[in-house]
């Protein structure tokens, strides 16, 4: 039978890629084995969330570590196939998710629990990202030095909520409730930082240095610049123009990206050890179980 359009193009295509892929072995083998050790140590990690039972699937950066294995399985795959840009904008979405699941978690835990003693679930949380992406522009006014301007925002975030929350099927009371929880989560400014300043806060607040506040800062400008219509995509481009139509090995990229990789990595883990003790006392203990067991020579 002949072959159809499609079979044709996924046979040549993956040809292709795996020539990339032998390449890349071929020029950096060792670098490119070390990339597995991130599966590895997701496998040692996850034994440890497992302990948590339930609790883990009520933190955002729960669920995000679970999808770890998936996102950064396809990741590897892509730095070692020669898709480096895709795979830079893939791990912004995991470098940026572990920080803001850190930071939204913490004001939306902190409210809750002021006010009922424990803390949310992850469909609360859910509802509660959906409405701060909703808001993000009337939100801006709370981080206003202007007080009319902040009590204008308070004032259009209490109505979005309450056209959120009536359309519900609550009753009134628990409508009620929650109009007035969601407002005061909702109302903290905190909430509307950008990710520079929620780096620079976290830094403070986690007794961090200022070299590794910068190299967070200077990841995360890394990560986004590849992500966004900048220059630094056309500066590749301009010393490498066949990377425009076909994958190739490029040691350049190849190294960016391991390196990236593994800095990502390293604070998914931070993230986990603050919401997980268990996970904070491995670290302590034995180090070398998520961090790098042997430091990639990029």
């Amino acid at each position: 039978m002949e072959a159809q359009p499609f079979e044709i193009f996924i046979k040549t295509y993956k040809e292709t890629v795996d020539e990339v892929v032998y390449e890349t072995f071929k020029r950096e083998g060792e670098l490119a084995t070390s990339l597995f050790e991130l599966l590895s140590n997701w496998i040692d990690l996850s034994n440890l969330i497992k302990e948590y039972k339930d609790e883990w699937y009520h933190t955002l950066s729960g669920n995000l570590f679970v999808y770890l294995w998936r996102g950064y399985g396809w990741i590897i795959y892509e730095v070692l196939s020669g898709h480096y840009f895709e795979a830079l904008k893939d791990m912004r979405f995991l470098f940026e998710g572990a920080l803001l699941s850190l930071h939204f978690e913490h004001f939306i835990d902190k409210k809750i629990y002021e006010k009922c003693g424990s803390f949310g679930g992850i469909g609360l949380k859910t509802e509660i990202l959906e409405l701060v992406e909703s808001l993000r522009e009337v939100g801006k006014g709370l981080l206003s030095e202007d007080t009319n301007k902040v009590r204008k925002a308070k004032r259009n975030i209490r109505k979005k909520v309450k056209k959120f929350i009536e359309n519900s099927s609550l009753s009134d009371e628990e409508k009620r409730e929650y109009i007035e929880l969601y407002s005061e989560i909702l109302c903290q400014p905190e909430l509307y930082w950008s990710v520079g300043k929620i780096i620079r806060e976290s830094g403070r607040a986690f007794n961090l240095d200022k070299r590794q506040v910068e190299v967070l800062e200077k990841v995360w400008s890394e990560l986004s610049s590849f992500t966004h219509f900048s220059s630094k995509f056309f500066g590749t481009i301009l010393r490498r123009p066949e990377l425009l139509l076909v994958n190739d090995f490029d040691e350049v990229l190849f190294k960016k990206c391991v390196n990236l990789q593994f800095l990502t990595f390293d604070v998914l883990c931070a993230v986990l050890a603050v919401h997980f003790p268990k996970v904070e006392s491995e670290i302590m203990e034995c180090p070398e179980v998520v961090g790098r067991k042997r430091k990639p020579k990029v």
